[in-house]
């Protein structure tokens, strides 16, 4: 895709590579320029911290990944696992999502380790019932802001790079240090986020579909507000209630939300193994982390690759389909 002069002494594939992370370290400086005069205009218009901290982080990142899909010719939203035919995986995503954090709140309230109590007004960060459009928004953004900037090019580029698995784990522990700053949060907390972030790129790698892993993503945060659970801190108030954790916040998370304790560890895992065993589509295209530097030989290729997959000019061993 790209040739790199300049540095006899490194094999084509070394120079490929360095390439990659230099890319992956662009888009990630890009996205957060970009975003900025998004978050002085959204500033202007709105004092949410909430909106303020979602909102430019999608513009940016669709103004970089456009970019990107304007100037490369290999690198396209199907390539980055949006293209129209997956948009189904969406609705998958969401089911697995919402399930996973539903099943813990009902094991949380059967077990009586939590319960609904009336919400505190001062805790609310945001009432969805006095602005239910721009809540669901917010969360919609959110998701498709986060995923994007991070299970987008900056995966890709590093997973051709370096291999998918540790791709995985620098977008995680990324993913962890955006949160970082949220109400309330853990060293538990922290490492959950990484986890989840670790979720969702193995949903792009094994379903090879970014729009499964926004689904997974919203459909979590969506059961978290519909059943009064503090969503990574922030209280977004539906109903009357909230729910109150009685037991241990390791377990179960405290005020800072399900993320928090160690049943989202244990759920996080559960929903790893699911969708690993979940079928693979056999009509995705080929993604940008498997396509080799054009004109390169056959060396250039990402290392560590999870199962099942053969980095390569677009062939996908599990479909047997020409890229």
């Amino acid at each position: 895709m790209y040739r790199i002069r300049g540095m006899s002494f490194l094999s084509q594939r070394r120079k490929q590579q360095l390439f990659d992370l230099l890319l992956a370290n662009l888009v990630l400086v890009g996205t957060f320029v970009a975003a900025v005069p998004a978050a002085m205009f959204v500033n202007s218009l709105s004092q949410s911290s909430i909106v303020v901290s979602t909102v430019p982080l999608l513009f940016g990142s669709l103004v970089i990944t456009m970019g990107a899909c304007y100037f490369s010719a290999r690198t396209n939203w199907a390539s980055l696992g949006v293209d129209y035919k997956s948009t189904r995986d969406v609705f998958t995503g969401l089911f697995f999502g919402a399930a996973g954090c539903s099943l813990i709140i009902v094991l949380m309230v059967l077990a009586q380790w939590a319960t609904w109590m009336p919400i505190d007004l001062e805790s609310v960060h945001f009432d969805l019932r006095t602005a239910p459009f721009t809540g669901v928004m917010i969360l919609v953004v959110g998701a498709i802001g986060e995923e994007l900037f991070l299970r987008g090019l900056v995966l890709q580029l590093l997973a051709r790079a370096v291999g998918p698995v540790a791709a995985i784990g620098v977008t995680s522990i990324v993913f962890a240090l955006l949160h970082g700053s949220n109400p309330n949060v853990t060293p538990t907390a922290t490492l959950n986020t990484a986890l989840y972030g670790a979720l969702f790129g193995l949903v792009v790698f094994r379903q090879r579909s970014l729009w499964m892993a926004i689904g997974v993503h919203l459909g979590w945060n969506l059961a978290q507000v519909t059943l009064g659970s503090n969503n990574s801190g922030i209280t977004i108030r539906l109903t009357e209630l909230n729910l109150e954790p009685r037991m241990a916040d390791w377990l179960t998370g405290g005020v800072y939300g399900l993320e928090g304790g160690v049943l989202a560890t244990c759920m996080a895992l559960l929903l790893a193994a699911a969708i690993w065993l979940l079928p693979q589509r056999a009509d995705s295209a080929a993604m940008l982390w498997e396509q080799k530097a054009a004109g390169s030989p056959n060396d250039v290729e990402a290392t560590g690759s999870l199962p099942d997959y053969q980095p390569d000019n677009g062939v996908h061993t599990n479909s047997k389909r020409e890229g």
